[in-house]
């Protein structure tokens, strides 16, 4: 008679423990979820009912296959006989099962998946039978096993050679993503949270459904599942459970700005089923870094600070302007303030040598992953998306004013080379500073040479000969000589902090001994993050006299009163102005990003954290305006010391200092990370974060 399998025991925390997946709340629940890694070999017994194993009499086979097959039996998608075959056992892309010992009923097996092992959630079966092949028997086990990438193993894909750098960019739950215009990008800490228990069934969710959708195909993505290319394509599937939402308006949902992390929306999804309301490319990208980290890609969120968006693949973003210095709505082209992404780490096989390492995955537009080599390079023809971030990155901004003169109706007045791509912020490695930026790191140099080098210019006139007519035709046009008799100049404006007034000012040189007359149109406008106008603050068009070599400034004063009921999310502003000698037709001009600055909130703790035990936390801060502060609501969060929880909170009164208390419970000890915002209509976004040393 064929043995028959009671159970299996598959160790799942002792594995854990040389898998390096010990931070996995799975491992820890009862009964425990085994989570490995490929090209590594983990332990397990199989406890047989009827009788012991006899290497005389029984054949044995353990079979794989993925836990969301719809095939009744499942096709089996690996596996291996019981055979201590060296040769076997040692090949990094076999599947290998050998035997530790046979003690009664219970068998002790070790197996290795191979390393090109497809990842997510898996089920195995055991098939006995007689070597006579007389009778077998088969064991369909009911519980889910987890493989995943494996960055420490050298033949793996995601492979990363700097080990240390693993625990950054795969161990790390708890990091930054950076916001804000040029000049003012600050890290926004986000609790990735890869390691709770409902995150790994979700990833698994997301590359069936993304391979189905985006791929227009009835057939699962089962050989794919072993390609960090595919995969990390499939992180943008987090669209599918993530609405996006730039309006400004997010009722029925949450405000983008209010989520501290990953967990919570993966939380919601797996619980309602349905797409959570809402997020923007910054919460996109995180979640994307979750998906990729948990699935064992090191992986980091990158921010563009001055994101082009070049619609027409010119590799330019076209600017136009009338007579009188507005700015006109003629181009889909534009400008974000900043717009976050992830670098994924991969081996490229399918380019040539020196391309892998780090490859820009953008689950806001679904493209990628892009080799950063090639973007450096200005090679668009590499998959996947190449162009699109060399534009991002490098694009030319090109202003046209309108002239009845020129032939399509407008003059190109100036070409701007180093606007796009200011900076690519991420998390410095093995640093964290919850309230300062010590841990900010700019890798632009890993995406374009530097800004005016003779290599960084090669590269982008490499790329527009390699992306189609236009983008030849725009490099092609000679920019329009003028005369320059006046040198015109701005100050830059600081941060300001809000409710407090400030100024923009225009300086003015006359170079030559002629008086000149000036044409000088402005404007004040706020903006959301993706460059899109929010409200008018501010405009004036006056003509200014500059006598022979008189140097004169333009002051241009805004009050609180003025700004404050127009700013949009982030605070942000832009400054246009346009400059027009009337005696030449010299044309000038430019524009300034700033933006407000808030108060930081303040965390404190009632007394000793520990385990098991209440204790208080208190946030503070100090309304800066000279107004009622309505619609406030509160969210904090904590992985081991608190859920994400979003409350809401009466009205502030104006200038008014707020305590605001909660009681938490920790569940692990530690160094926890607690981060949580604070937002009214009148005043967004006030973010804090404390290091919470919890004892056991």
């Amino acid at each position: 008679m064929a043995l028959e399998v009671s159970t299996i025991n598959f160790y799942a925390l002792e594995n854990s423990k040389a898998h390096r997946t010990h931070k996995y709340e799975a491992v820890h629940l009862n009964p425990p979820t085994p989570i490995f890694r490929r090209g590594q070999e983990f332990e397990f017994d199989i406890i047989f009912s009827n009788r012991a194993f006899n290497e005389k009499v029984d054949k044995l086979r353990v079979l794989f296959h993925y836990e969301d097959e719809e095939k009744k039996p499942p096709t089996p998608r690996g596996g291996a006989w019981l055979a201590n075959d060296a040769d076997i056992a040692e090949d990094p892309n076999m599947w290998s099962l050998r035997m530790i010992s046979n003690q009664g009923k219970t068998l002790k097996l070790k197996m290795k998946t191979p390393v090109i092992c497809g990842v997510g959630a898996w089920k195995m079966s055991i098939k006995t039978d007689l070597r006579t092949n007389l009778g077998g028997s088969r064991y369909d086990h009911p519980e889910i096993i987890y493989i995943l990438f494996n960055p420490w193993n050298k033949d793996d894909d995601v492979y990363m050679p700097e080990t240390d750098l693993i625990e950054e960019y795969v161990m790390n739950d708890v990091g930054k993503v950076y916001v804000g215009g040029k000049g003012m990008a600050v890290g926004r800490q986000w609790l990735f949270g890869q390691f709770e228990a409902h995150v790994l069934p979700i990833c698994s969710k997301i590359m069936k459904d993304y391979y189905r959708l985006r791929m227009y195909s009835r057939e699962p993505s089962y050989s794919k599942r072993c390609d960090p290319i595919f995969v990390t394509r499939a992180s943008s599937g987090v669209k599918l459970i993530l609405q996006g939402n730039w309006s400004g308006h997010y009722e029925g949902g949450t405000n983008p700005s209010l989520w501290t992390g990953s967990a919570p929306i993966l939380k919601e999804y797996s619980v309602t089923g349905e797409r959570v309301k809402y997020g923007q490319c910054w919460v996109f990208a995180s979640l994307g870094c979750t998906v990729c980290r948990a699935l064992g890609i090191p992986a980091r969120v990158v921010t563009n600070v001055v994101s082009a968006t070049d619609v027409d693949e010119s590799l330019t973003v076209d600017k136009y302007f009338s007579k009188t210095g507005e700015v006109l709505e003629e181009s889909w082209d534009s400008h974000w303030n900043f717009h976050a992404w992830i670098d994924a780490w991969m081996a490229r096989k399918d380019l040539p040598p020196g391309y892998g390492g780090w490859q820009a995955v953008d689950p806001t537009l679904s493209t990628g992953p892009s080799s950063l080599e090639a973007i450096k390079r200005g090679e668009p023809g590499f998959e996947f998306d190449v162009a699109e971030k060399i534009s991002e990155v490098n694009a030319d901004l090109v202003d046209w004013k309108e002239d009845e003169k020129a032939l399509l109706g407008f003059r190109k007045i100036r070409t701007n080379t180093t606007y796009s791509g200011y900076q690519m912020l991420t998390k410095k490695p093995f640093i964290f500073d919850p309230n300062g930026e010590r841990d900010l790191d700019d890798v632009m140099d890993q995406y374009k040479n530097p800004e005016g080098s003779k290599e960084e210019r090669l590269a982008l006139i490499r790329a527009a000969m390699n992306c189609g007519s236009r983008a030849r035709q725009v490099f092609e046009i000679e920019d329009a000589k003028q005369i320059e008799e006046i040198k015109f100049s701005l100050v830059d404006i600081d941060n300001i902090f809000i409710g407090k007034d400030f100024s923009a000012i225009l300086k003015m040189e006359n170079t030559v001994s002629k008086s000149r007359k000036v044409q000088v149109a402005m404007s004040v406008e706020s903006v959301f993050y993706n460059g899109t106008k929010g409200n008018t603050i501010k405009k004036l068009c006056q003509t200014v006299s500059l006598a022979p070599k008189e140097n004169k400034e333009l002051k241009i004063n805004i009050s609180a009163d003025e700004y404050l009921d127009k700013l949009v999310e982030f605070s942000l502003m832009k400054c246009y102005w346009m400059a027009t000698v009337e005696e030449t037709k010299q044309t000038w001009v430019a524009e300034d990003d700033f933006n407000v600055t808030k108060p930081s909130l303040n965390i404190q703790l009632d007394g000793i954290m520990s385990v098991g035990k209440q204790g208080k936390v208190i946030f503070k801060f100090k309304n800066p305006l000279k107004k009622k502060l309505t619609e406030c609501q509160l969210a904090f969060d904590s992985p081991g010391m608190i859920k994400y929880q979003k409350t809401t909170f009466r009205d502030v009164l104006p200038e008014e200092s707020v305590t605001i208390e909660a009681t938490v419970t920790p569940s692990a000890a530690g160094n926890l990370t607690l981060v949580a915002i604070f937002y009214s209509k009148e005043l967004q976004d006030l973010r804090g974060s404390a290091l919470v040393d919890i004892s056991s």
